[in-house]
């Protein structure tokens, strides 16, 4: 019986589902729902990183070497950001925002998929500047531990400092940005005083539900890189988490469906949403 000649992108696509496969039944990580053309781009990468030639040269070890597993996870999920990255959204947050969720009591807050902690700790500065975060419970979670205890740990190469200084000042930061830092060499550290004003916990929006009642969720850049029914599910997951009146902020790549009924626009330009204050949605 002749072989099938299959083309070179389903062998790839079968890699793909292979690894994922060993992903999820191995350490419980489940990437199946991510936009398969991001995906595909990341593990390109990974190929080139492990100087193989193709994807199953990689999968032993992915499922015998715990660090490599990781290595390809942290590949997959790595995140993009900056402090006080989009000056004007945070601006916003600053300005108007932050006024309207100081009538609550208490705040809670979500920040999700925290990454490295920059946008975490551009929260905290703003709530540090707006006298909120004294009653703000902020939580910060992540799919990767790494990328979680690197946050934790509040420290970041120098290099970009002039950049977060500028997003900082347009930003309208009302004080000194490297205030809130301590020069360790090369490094940059944040200070105790906003450490310990975040909570740091892993949350896996694939598998995990609502763990909270918020008033806040940032979700920035994160939903760029799930298909159409993770996105879905997860939306889904932040209306429940949200106090009707709440609001979530996506990234600028990032939208709703107008279609929605548990969440509204409220900021179109800033992709902003509300959940209905009153009626029987949501």
């Amino acid at each position: 019986m002749a072989l099938v000649h299959m083309p070179d992108h389903r062998i790839k696509d079968i890699e793909i589902e292979l690894l994922l496969l060993a992903l999820k039944e191995r350490w419980g990580y489940d990437f199946s729902g991510y936009a398969r053309a991001s995906l595909k781009r990341r593990l390109d990468q990974l190929v080139s990183y492990f100087a193989v030639d193709s994807l199953t040269r990689i999968l032993h070890d992915v499922i015998h070497d715990e660090r490599v597993a990781q290595t390809v996870i942290n590949a997959i999920s790595v995140p993009t950001s900056e402090f006080f990255r989009d000056p004007e959204i945070w601006r916003y947050v600053r300005e108007e925002l932050l006024p309207r969720l100081a009538s609550f009591p208490l705040l809670n807050i979500w920040q999700v998929g925290c990454g490295r902690g920059q946008e975490t700790y551009t929260l905290a500065i703003l709530l540090h500047e707006t006298g909120l975060l004294k009653k703000t419970r902020l939580i910060a979670t992540d799919i990767n531990n790494d990328f979680l205890n690197e946050a934790s740990n509040g420290r970041w190469s120098a290099r970009d400092l002039d950049q977060w200084r500028q997003n900082y000042q347009q930003a309208g930061g009302t004080g000194c940005f490297d205030d809130y830092f301590a020069r360790q060499g090369g490094e940059i550290a944040i200070r105790d005083s906003l450490k310990s004003a975040i909570e740091f916990m892993p949350h896996n929006l694939v598998s995990d539900d609502a763990f909270l009642e918020t008033q806040f969720i940032v979700c920035r850049n994160v939903l760029i890189y799930f298909g159409a029914a993770l996105q879905d599910r997860v939306v889904e997951v932040f209306a429940r988490s949200l106090q009707r009146g709440g609001y979530l902020l996506l990234g600028l790549a990032e939208s709703l469906p107008e279609q929605r009924q548990d969440l509204s626009i409220f900021q179109e330009n800033l992709h902003l949403y509300q959940k209905p204050i009153w009626g029987s949605r949501g």
